[in-house]
């Protein structure tokens, strides 16, 4: 976990999802898949919120949001902005592993944007995964983001051709995962989940799944095309994605899935 930490320690996280048009997909769409499951007041919890760009989003539509995340200098800068934007979100450093701060059935949606990202142990992505059940109402909402191995290796090559081996595509592709310690890995500890392979692990833990999208599709991929785009050719690119992003045949190569499902009661 200090590894993890210190990883996002170095980088801007802040601006990750407004920092290009390509990247602003990910926000738009994850917001818009949420918003039909969304009403007014609602108890939200957003496990691993970075420095908060969804709770924000959420608590100036009037829910009441609590938020948690691993890396101290997120949650810092979470509070810096709730000042700043003079809103209440209760926010906490803490593990999404461990929610035991919270009660049973205390919240109506339940976020985890992204600690499946980082959980290379079963036992680990198990425990966040009964967590986050046990903290949601019956008949809650619980969405997660989870990131696919089969986009992943042609974007690490694109940021550096030097790291390519056969060794990273068989931890990306084969093994689903990559930790910190591999001489091969590219950034921090990740674990990587194929659509099917989410949608059966969701489903072996009864929850309904509601909703499965590629919140980034292909724009990732298609960057450079992307972030040259004016607003109206942004905005045609925004109605392709939004056409194609549950198409089940693409839903892997998105570099970002996101699955809602729905806590039985």
């Amino acid at each position: 976990m200090q590894n993890l930490i210190e990883s996002y320690e170095e980088i801007d996280e802040e601006h990750r999802l407004q920092s290009s048009l390509a990247r602003r997909v990910e926000f738009i769409s994850t917001v818009e898949a949420l918003t039909p499951f969304y009403f007014s007041k609602m108890k939200i919890l957003d496990v691993g919120c970075g420095t908060g760009i969804y709770s924000l989003y959420f608590s100036k539509k009037g829910a009441d949001v609590t938020a948690i995340d691993l890396v101290p200098k997120h949650i810092r800068r979470l509070e810096e902005l709730i000042n700043k934007e003079k809103i209440f979100i209760d926010s906490y450093v803490g593990n999404a592993v461990d929610l035991s701060r919270f009660d049973d059935e205390s919240f109506d949606m339940v976020l985890c944007l992204g600690p499946l990202y980082h959980l290379i142990s079963s036992d680990d992505r198990q425990k966040c995964l009964n967590e986050c059940i046990r903290v949601t109402k019956a008949k809650g909402i619980i969405a997660f983001a989870y990131i696919s191995p089969y986009s992943v290796f042609p974007c690490v090559l694109r940021g550096n051709l030097s790291r390519i081996s056969k060794e990273l595509m068989k931890k990306i592709v084969d093994d689903k995962k990559i930790s910190s310690d591999d001489s091969c890995c590219f950034w921090t500890d990740n674990y990587f989940y194929s659509p099917d392979d989410i949608e059966i692990w969701l489903k072996n833990n009864d929850l309904i799944i509601e909703d499965h999208l590629a919140s980034d599709g292909q724009s990732i991929a298609f960057q450079t095309v992307v972030n040259s785009m004016n607003d109206s050719e942004f905005e045609i690119w925004l109605e392709y994605h939004r056409k194609t992003c549950r198409i089940p045949s693409l839903l892997g190569t998105s570099n970002h899935g996101l699955i809602i499902t729905r806590k039985k009661v």
